[in-house]
This record gives structure tokens, C-alpha cells and sequence, in this order.
């Protein structure tokens, strides 16, 4: 008799802290106010404007046929150009699970998701959420059969998919700065980007988060703000995180995940009047 009331009591217990966890995570999340962003712009509007470092080299090879000397402020302006103060890249936005099915493989699919979701404002596929569903398993399959496991790629693997599945060319950045983020985001290049989930605290993340995951960076804001397309959650469109939390979760993979590197992908547009648009692989 005694044996089964402290059954009973544990038992009684571990309901109590199941209830007491989910009501504050319902709690959490009700509380949470989606933050106003900055009115997207199309990428492509920017990545067709003229490189700075073309306009400095077009700058010395002027001042040199006319002998004449490139004065400190034509070269700063022509290397360094004002960033915008906010920025924020047109994108369609689906989660990585676009039905709500949070099973395997869609509940390991964050790196698929978020390259799909660059390949998908480049190259104007404008797929549905069935057409987005489709391209997912596809490129599941072409992960086993090329890295023999499709679950937690790391960032040179995702930069594979990019270049070799995607037909887009990559360009890895170690210990990226907010800096760097508006930089790459002013030229209309989309950025993917690999964290500790669990360091994010976004609350409509179930059990705290995944171990590793994925989100495109699609944009920037005053006060260090960053915009993602965050696939982990339905609510994820234009979602704001702070640089600082970002930073701080920011891990290649490993094990423990906090061993991960720092780094960002910076995924290059395709020049639509030179290279032909290759579509996601079969």
C-alpha cells in the first residue's frame, strides 16, 4: 500500500511539471509581440547595382588617364558607401514543415528549408506549399544518397547543396560581425546561417528548440536587430532576433554543439544575363 501511494505521488508530481512547463510555454508565447519590419525590398533590385569595388577601380583607372589625383573621399566613398540605416529582402516564407507535420524526415529539415527558400526568390520558382513540400523530400534524397544522411549538415555540406544541388555559388565567412551581416545583406545576397537552437529562446519552439538549427537571414535593423526567415516555426516569417542572441547561439555543427565554429553563408545571386538558371537537381 505504501509502495503504490508514492507511485501515486510521483506520478502526481511529474503531471503537475508537465502542466506547469506547457502552460508556461503557451503563457510564454502569448505574451510574445511579433515586431514590426522594415517593407521588403527585392533583392534582385539590389544585387544589380554597381559594385563598390567596381566603382573604385573604375575611379583609379579615370584619375590615372587624366593624371589626375583620386582624392581620400572619392576612394572611401567608393570602398565604404553608406549602409542603409534598416533593410529587409523580399522572400516567401514556408516553415520547414508546410503542412504541420513535425515527424521525420520535416522535423530535420531546417538546412533544406532555408536553401530551398533562397533558391526559391532567385530563381522565381514560385512554388506552393506542395511544390515546396515536394523540393524538400527531393533534396532528402539526394542528401542520403550523397552524404549517406540528410540530418544535421553542416555548413560546407550546405554550402554544397548550394553550389552542386542548387546550381549557386557560396562564400563562407568566419566570425561574422553585425557588420558583415549589412554589408552582405545591402548587396541583396541572402545569408544562411547555423546555430544552438536551444541559446535562441524563440518560444514558439517546441522543448526549448532543436539541438542544431538552421534560418535564413534576410535582413537588418537599428538597434543591432536582425530578420529572418526562421523555418523552425510556422510564426517564423520576418521574425526579429537581436544580433547579440544570434551571435551567441551561432555554431557550425559539432559535438558538443557549442564546440561549432562561427560562420555564415553567404549565398551569391545568379547573374541572370550570363549563367544559365539551373534548376534543383532530379
Amino acid at each position: 500500500m505504501k509502495t503504490r501511494k508514492s507511485t501515486i505521488f510521483v506520478i502526481s508530481i511529474l503531471a503537475i511539471a508537465v502542466i506547469c512547463v506547457g502552460g508556461y510555454s503557451v503563457y510564454k508565447s502569448s505574451r510574445y509581440q511579433k515586431e514590426a519590419v522594415p517593407e521588403a525590398v527585392d533583392a534582385s533590385e539590389l544585387a544589380n547595382e554597381v559594385n563598390p569595388e567596381e566603382s573604385r577601380a573604375e575611379a583609379i583607372t579615370s584619375s590615372q588617364a587624366t593624371g589626375e589625383a583620386e582624392s581620400p573621399a572619392s576612394v572611401g566613398s567608393s570602398i565604404e558607401p553608406a549602409l542603409p540605416a534598416e533593410l529587409n529582402l523580399k522572400m516567401t516564407f514556408y516553415p520547414q514543415a508546410p503542412f504541420g507535420n513535425w515527424d521525420l524526415p520535416w522535423q530535420e529539415t531546417c538546412e533544406e528549408a532555408s536553401v530551398l527558400l533562397v533558391a526559391n526568390e532567385y530563381f522565381h520558382h514560385d512554388w506552393t506549399a506542395e511544390q515546396f513540400n515536394d523540393e524538400l523530400l527531393k533534396l532528402v534524397e539526394w542528401e542520403k544518397t550523397t552524404f549517406g544522411d540528410y540530418k544535421h549538415t553542416n555548413d560546407n555540406q550546405t554550402a554544397k547543396i548550394l553550389n552542386d544541388y542548387l546550381g549557386l555559388k557560396t562564400v563562407i565567412h568566419e566570425n561574422p560581425t553585425f557588420e558583415d551581416v549589412q554589408k552582405v545583406i545591402a548587396k541583396g545576397h541572402f545569408i544562411v546561417m547555423t546555430f544552438a537552437g536551444k541559446h535562441l529562446g524563440n518560444p514558439f519552439y517546441k522543448n526549448g528548440g532543436p539541438n542544431y538549427h538552421a534560418m535564413v537571414i534576410k535582413g537588418y535593423e537599428e538597434g543591432e536587430k536582425i530578420i529572418t526567415s526562421d523555418v523552425g516555426t510556422k510564426r517564423g516569417e520576418n521574425y526579429v532576433y537581436s544580433w547579440a542572441t544570434l551571435d551567441n547561439a551561432l555554431h557550425d555543427y559539432a559535438e558538443p554543439i557549442e564546440d561549432g565554429a562561427k560562420r555564415m553563408i553567404e549565398v551569391i545571386p545568379p547573374d541572370v544575363t550570363t549563367q544559365e538558371v539551373i534548376p534543383p537537381a532530379t
